[in-house]
């Protein structure tokens, strides 16, 4: 026997358990419809973003390019390092979760080591290290920033930095930075074992680094 004998009745029953559940069941389909056009809307946004910020990093890369041009003219080169400065800065600003803000960032540090400015290299490298980009990336910036320690006579600093770093394949280029530290601080039986250790690594890889062995020789002769 059917729950309701009537076609009334069915009616009637449908009209009140829409009077008690149909505002729930619209609340729950805007809610579907705010979720599926705002995951559309932050998608757009992530794409619009990265290409901006693609874009960017594009003109940044041709201002560093002129840079290193040459015999390339006073003014210009001033007015393009002015650029590089500018854009480095907008694209951590206004990109600051792209690891286009970390490569600007790198950039900006080296335009201040050629220019002797250390502090500053320092503080664009350490920005870099803390905004998270890959693991590459990042080695990257923990090696350049030891030798900006070095540069700063930060000795004891740069090497408790190459220390703490686990750098797996980069291994080679941060014992050779360690190799240097010691040199520095005088102790030369230990950048003889930073450099070799290097070396053996550069070897292991397939590669050769003529300098490091380049090092590795003169310590040898010092001693």
């Amino acid at each position: 026997m059917d729950t309701y004998r009537t076609e009334e009745e069915q009616i009637d029953a449908i009209k009140k358990w829409w009077q008690v559940n149909g505002s729930n069941i619209l609340i729950g389909i805007g809610l579907a419809i705010l979720i599926v056009v705002g995951w559309q809307f932050w998608q757009d946004q992530k794409r619009t973003t990265g290409e901006a910020a693609s874009v960017m990093y594009g003109e940044l890369l041709e201002a560093a390019e002129l840079i290193a041009q040459p015999n390339a003219d006073t003014e210009k080169t001033t007015a393009n390092i002015a650029t590089l400065t500018h854009l480095g800065g907008e694209l951590k600003a206004q990109h600051e979760t792209t690891e286009y803000a970390v490569f600007a960032a790198l950039m900006l540090a080296k335009q201040y080591v050629d220019a002797g400015d250390a502090g500053k290299a320092e503080e664009e490298l350490r920005w870099a290290i803390e905004h998270k980009a890959s693991e590459g990336v990042t080695l990257v910036a923990q090696l350049r920033l030891a030798r900006v320690l070095v540069m700063k006579n930060q000795l004891d600093d740069a090497l408790s930095l190459i220390n703490s770093v686990n750098a797996g394949a980069q291994s080679a280029a941060f014992d050779e930075v360690k190799g240097d530290i010691f040199v520095s601080l005088g102790q030369l039986d230990e950048a003889r074992a930073a450099y070799s250790k290097a070396l053996n690594a550069n070897e292991s890889n397939g590669g050769t680094k003529p300098i490091v062995k380049m090092k590795y020789d003169n310590l040898a002769i010092v001693k």
